[in-house]
């Protein structure tokens, strides 16, 4: 994606009829055989598997098998890649096997008819006809083990991110928050079996929209990509038994609304660990000061109209303006952050202490 020019583009698909709904973020690289990677020019679509795990026999076939169905469609391919980083020593071990070995394999294979290699076992009865294509992709093939692959993302980062005129800690959050982007667009993507197709123009437009929300003052991550990637399990002990969590069940919210109200904590706390690594201690003093003061302003109101409850506590304290904040969700997130315990001076509690619910 780094390297992309104008002209070109990056597309990301799945390639068999598989239910991708169970995948995390997190868990791509254990699916990657699934899917297909194309880097798109003018005169050039290049294929590109990348393994970020050790390279087995059973994975390389698939790569393999995956490559000569694409070979085998309209598409015309000018370059098969297999692209893994060196700390994982992998050998090249694609081809190990003889077209007439792989062949045979793939005859005596008894899956089902949405497996890959049933596909290609479809496809193919002749072996000198599966031999052709099967030399033409080794022809057409690269290996790639590449050392410092973070070295070589900075170095690709540095200009189109100013490196050399912001500070490095903003320079990285830029970093991160263009994989964040990407990621969400990927998942996004195999949740409705979609192929993301990423062209150049969109790539200089959210980098510029990237450069604009992190800079030295300004610190605001995507909140839509922060939620899709934020998971709330009430299985979670961690969760269940946070005081923030008790306190938002006290206003007898639904469950899909208190993981809601979750996310915005977790996303102020994701925005307060950046201003503290930009050492902009002043800012979380400023946001959460004034939210605390919008918090008993809002109370002592409610308990003079004999109206108040955790709910409206809570509801009230949202409504409140608060110049500091840099959106709403900064605002809503403030104020749950504050309900935590060890929280102290500027505690927030929609429920007093003393009437606090114990239940998990």
């Amino acid at each position: 994606m780094l390297k992309l020019k104008e002209g070109m583009q990056i597309e990301f698909e799945t390639i068999d009829d598989v239910n991708m709904k169970k995948i995390k973020p997190q868990q791509l690289d254990d699916f990657d055989e699934k899917f297909l990677n194309k880097i798109v020019g003018s005169s050039t679509n290049e294929v590109m598997q990348v393994k970020r795990t050790t390279i087995t026999q059973s994975t390389a076939v698939q790569v393999l098998l995956n490559w000569i169905l694409l070979e085998s469609s309209e598409y015309k391919v000018s370059k098969f890649t297999l692209f893994t980083d060196a700390e994982y020593n992998n050998t090249d071990i694609l081809f190990s096997n003889s077209a007439e070995a792989l062949f045979e394999l793939i005859r005596d294979s008894n899956k089902n008819n949405k497996a890959t290699i049933t596909k290609v076992k479809k496809m193919y009865k002749d072996v000198e006809e599966f031999k052709n294509v099967y030399d033409s992709i080794k022809e057409k093939y690269e290996f790639v083990s590449m050392e410092n692959i973070d070295e070589k993302i900075d170095e690709n980062c540095s200009e189109l991110f100013r490196k050399a005129g912001i500070n490095k800690v903003v320079y990285y959050q830029r970093i991160k928050e263009l994989l964040q982007h990407i990621t969400v667009q990927i998942m996004d993507g195999i949740y409705s079996k979609k192929p993301y197709i990423f062209t150049y123009k969109k790539f200089m437009t959210l980098l510029e929209e990237i450069c604009s929300r992190m800079t030295e003052e300004i610190t605001l991550p995507q909140y839509s990509d922060f939620k899709k990637l934020y998971s709330v399990d009430f299985n979670d002990l961690s969760i269940s038994k946070s005081r923030e969590y008790k306190q938002l069940l006290a206003c007898e919210l639904p469950q899909p609304i208190i993981k809601t109200h979750l996310g915005y904590g977790e996303y102020y706390k994701e925005l307060r660990f950046k201003y503290m690594e930009l050492n902009k201690i002043s800012k979380i003093e400023n946001i959460e000061e004034t939210t605390h003061e919008n918090f008993e302003m809002v109370k002592l109101e409610l308990q003079k109209n004999k109206n108040d409850t955790p709910f409206n506590r809570l509801n009230a304290t949202k409504q409140q303006g608060n110049a500091y904040a840099q959106n709403e969700h900064v605002r809503f997130g403030s104020g749950i952050f504050l309900t935590k315990e060890g929280i102290e001076d500027i505690q927030i509690s929609w429920k007093d202490h003393k009437h606090e619910t114990t239940e998990n």
